[in-house]
C-alpha cells in the first residue's frame, strides 16, 4: 500500500484549492452572464421568458447529483464521449489530466 506523508496531502490540497479557485470564478461569471440574459429576456421576448422560467424550475427542482448523472449517463448514451473534453483522454493518468 502506498503510504502518504503530510507534504503529499498538503500538495494534493494546494493543487485541488486552485482548481476550485478557478471554477469558481467561471461559474462566478457564468452566473452573472445569465443573470443578464434572465432579467432582460422577458422585456423583449416572451418566449425566451418562458425558456428561462422552464430552465429554472427544472434545475431548481431536480438534486445536482441527479443531473450529474443525466449528464454524465446521457451524453454516454447519446455517443458523446465525455473523457475527450477538455484534453482528457482514457489513457492518460489523473495527474497528466487536470495539472495545470
Amino acid at each position: 500500500m502506498i503510504e502518504f506523508t503530510f507534504w503529499d496531502i498538503l500538495r494534493n490540497l494546494l493543487l485541488a484549492t486552485r482548481w476550485t479557485i478557478v471554477l469558481s470564478l467561471i461559474a462566478f461569471v457564468g452566473v452573472r452572464r445569465w443573470t443578464a440574459t434572465d432579467l432582460y429576456a422577458p422585456l423583449q421576448q416572451p418566449l425566451a421568458a418562458a425558456l428561462n422560467v422552464s430552465y429554472v424550475d427544472l434545475f431548481q427542482g431536480t438534486p445536482l447529483l441527479m443531473q450529474l448523472f443525466l449528464i454524465f449517463f446521457g451524453a454516454a448514451a447519446m455517443g458523446i464521449d465525455l473523457c475527450l473534453v477538455g484534453g482528457f483522454h482514457r489513457t492518460d493518468t489523473i495527474h497528466q489530466c487536470f495539472s495545470m
